[in-house]
């Protein structure tokens, strides 16, 4: 006859309780392992979002510099009070290049990776957000 605890000193002397054992460790460092590389992961996207938002507000104040220097006395000696093409597109670049002439560090490291033809682009997106609120 079995005894009763005669299952549990088997299963305890199994030969995988040693094999599980030693693993345990190797196991704990594992899971440290990928813990630190997403926590660094997250970290990275972090400081991407902090660096894209340094890098918007770059081109917000090239877009107003840009605004008083030049579109406000280029719409006043307009016959219609509008800018040409050629002067939008002179506009956008005076834009651009003083984002690219305040941003430091990351946030220059996103201008220049967009490149002048998306800045180009966000800017239109950010002048027609811009539109909607004063239409509000």
């Amino acid at each position: 006859m079995v005894e009763s605890g005669a299952p549990t000193e088997v299963l305890a002397q199994g030969w995988w309780v040693p094999v599980v054992v030693s693993l345990l460790p190797v196991l704990g460092a594992l899971l440290l392992g990928l813990l630190k590389h997403y926590a660094g992961k997250l970290m990275e996207r972090i400081k991407a979002s902090d660096a894209e938002k340094e890098a918007i507000q770059c081109l917000l104040e090239g877009m107003a510099k840009t605004q008083e220097e030049f579109v406000r006395e280029t719409k006043k000696a307009a016959a219609d009070g509008k800018l040409s093409k050629t002067e939008i597109e002179q506009a956008k670049k005076m834009a651009i290049a003083h984002a690219i002439t305040v941003a430091k560090g990351p946030a220059l490291d996103v201008l220049k990776a967009m490149g002048t033809e998306r800045l180009g682009s966000l800017i239109k997106q950010l002048l027609a957000k811009m539109s909607k609120k004063k239409d509000k």
